[in-house]
């Protein structure tokens, strides 16, 4: 893990003069006696803020600067193992280990392992003390650092339990930091290593090379014989008779150039050794030496496309089958790599992001941003670890995804709609695109997706709203929603005042009516009165003498009752005269129209 603090430079950008301050009507101070103090000169400056995030890395380690106990079979189950790393002196003091003992701490020597020693082959360390400088530059000298992963009972409570040891030197001094000793107790040993080729119940395996080492060395024996072959077919020995030798004879022969002459006593005298060629016995050993090797790591010629002849006369079915099995260690390394390392590694990256994992994170997952928080992560102590298998080559792939378009096409041609979909054919096409090696599906098919579909890859995640932006939302909401209630009380207020006045309106003009009837029921009371004291009146004066007037009936002429004339019956005046008096006292109701407006008023009579 990488913490670092927060950190804060400041940079002058430029600087304005006095004179610039003063004419902007800066203040110029006063000292306590009066004299003018310089104006203040004012600085523009830029405010850079940096701000470190935490990050789990994961490195290479040589296989020279690691080491394991020897009856381990796992990193997970061994009781002990170490990485031994090379690290200047700075770089231990800023890491909190004593000053003092770092100081005294000598120079790291040549390396004494013979595997490192084997993978040095360009002389990095042939400098005696591993390029580090004692004299002028110490606190960049490089100073052999150990970490020591062990099992033991370090607090003497009876458990064995993991811990990190830190020693330095040759002679391996626990260091201390923060003033006591650098042991501290871990949870895992912080390791991933895989090997090509797994031999069982052991930690180490086999490298290709180990498979192809002894190959190797048998055709170098056979190359080299083959050349010296050459070679002496080139110079052969040379049989001398001392009897035809001269005194320049030897001399001549121990100098090798084309056209050169032997001087001899006599001719014949000098007898060439025939050398038989052994290439026809050589070549064959290279072939079967080649085979061989193809035969243990799997990478044919035939299958690299370097053999121009190899592929003559045979099937494109046959060629396959050949490609698929030189393909087939190489796949089997890459699994073994996958289910090993591999898994161990994402393992240890998912405890130590869990453990040490402070601030949220936004990443990318199935085409869509999510923000992701280790700290709410569960204990995930059983983790399962899922390796894709792996489903062939690109061609192969790509025809199985044709076959599947081919399908969906069948599908839709015989009206199956609801088997295939849309989001299914782009599924489809947007697998093409990436088989074809073009990246970006947008170019060429579109997503049916709504914009509100969860599965829509190119929706990003909304983000976190802002709480003040939100209390602003809410007033405006509350806002808006009192003028809506207000228009609505005042708009049920105004067609309440308009019935109001609409009843008020009607009930005045019904009280008109009402009284108008009266009035007109008066005056026809008052019209029947008049005629019916005229009509007594007039019969009174025909007559011989007046009669009692009917009661309720008053008379007529200078104060006396008018009395009917003899022989006249009053009866059907009296009857009238009830029949009016009944219309006029009895209950009144209102006649209305067809559209039910009053147009007057009428007795009810039984």
């Amino acid at each position: 893990m990488l913490v670092a603090d927060s950190e804060v430079e400041v940079v002058e950008h430029t600087a304005r003069p006095a004179s610039a301050d003063a004419s902007a009507g800066e203040p110029v101070g006063r000292s306590a006696e009066g004299e003018d103090e310089p104006p203040r000169q004012l600085h523009d400056i830029t405010v850079l803020t940096r701000r470190s995030y935490e990050c789990a890395r994961v490195e290479g380690v040589p296989p020279e600067e690691f080491g394991i106990a020897r009856n381990a079979r796992s990193i997970r189950d061994a009781d002990y193992c170490f990485h031994e790393v090379l690290k200047s002196e700075s770089a231990l003091i800023a890491q909190g280990f004593d000053r003092e003992q770092v100081r005294a701490l000598p120079s790291c020597a040549a390396p004494a392992n013979a595997e490192a020693l084997a993978r040095d082959t360009v002389n990095e360390n042939s400098g005696g003390e591993g390029g580090s400088d004692d004299g002028i530059n110490r606190a960049n000298r490089l100073i052999r650092i150990t970490e020591h992963y062990v099992r033991m009972d370090y607090e003497q409570s009876g458990d064995a339990a993991l811990y990190r040891v830190t020693t330095g030197g040759d002679d391996g001094e626990l260091l201390e930091r923060d003033g006591a000793p650098d042991v501290v107790r871990v949870d895992m040993i912080p390791f991933a290593a895989m090997t090509p080729v797994i031999i069982t119940h052991r930690f180490f395996g086999r490298s290709i090379a180990d498979l192809v080492m002894d190959i190797q060395r048998i055709k170098t024996a056979l190359l080299r014989a083959l050349l010296d072959n050459a070679y002496l077919a080139n110079n052969p020995r040379v049989e001398v008779a001392e009897t035809h030798t001269s005194e320049n004879t030897l001399d001549d022969l121990l100098v090798s150039r084309p056209g050169g002459i032997v001087r001899t006593k006599m001719p014949g005298g000098v007898a060439w050794q025939a050398v038989p060629t052994i290439g026809n016995h050589v070549f064959p050993l290279l072939e079967y030496a080649d085979a061989a090797r193809e035969w243990r790591t799997g990478v044919s010629r035939a299958g690299q496309g370097l053999d121009a002849d190899a592929l003559q006369n045979q099937s494109a079915t046959a060629a396959n089958h050949l490609f698929n099995a030189a393909q087939a260690r190489m796949k089997l390394i890459a699994r073994i790599f996958a289910e090993t390392g591999i898994r161990d590694l994402f393992a240890l990256l998912h405890a130590t992001i869990r453990k040490h994992g402070q601030q949220p994170a936004t990443v990318r997952l199935r085409n869509q941003w999510v923000a992701v928080d280790p700290r709410e992560w569960k204990t995930r102590n059983d983790l399962t670890i899922s390796v894709g298998l792996g489903t062939g080559g690109r061609s192969e792939r790509l025809a199985h995804v044709t076959a599947v378009v081919g399908l969906q096409k069948e599908a839709l041609a015989g009206g199956m709609t609801a088997l295939v979909t849309p989001r299914n054919l782009y599924n489809s096409a947007k697998e093409v695109v990436k088989l074809v090696d073009l990246k970006d599906v947008d170019r060429f098919f579109t997503d049916p997706a709504a914009p509100d579909d969860p599965q829509n890859p190119r929706i990003a995640p909304p983000a976190k709203p802002d709480p003040l932006l939100i209390e602003l939302k809410l007033k405006a909401e509350i806002e808006k929603l009192q003028a809506q209630a207000d228009i609505e009380t005042q708009g049920r207020k105004v067609q309440s005042e308009i019935a109001l006045a609409e009843r008020k309106f009607e009930l005045e003009r019904e009280l008109k009516i009402m009284e108008a009837g009266f009035k007109r029921e008066a005056h026809q009371q008052s019209m029947a009165q008049n005629v019916v004291r005229g009509a007594l009146v007039r019969r009174g004066a025909d007559g011989e003498g007046a009669r009692p007037a009917a009661p309720g009936v008053e008379g007529a002429g200078n104060g006396a009752d008018a009395q009917p004339a003899p022989g006249i019956d009053p009866m059907p005046l009296i009857a009238e005269l009830l029949t009016a008096l009944q219309r006029m006292n009895a209950p009144k109701r209102i006649v209305r129209d067809e559209a039910g407006k009053p147009i007057g008023i009428e007795p009810v009579i039984n």
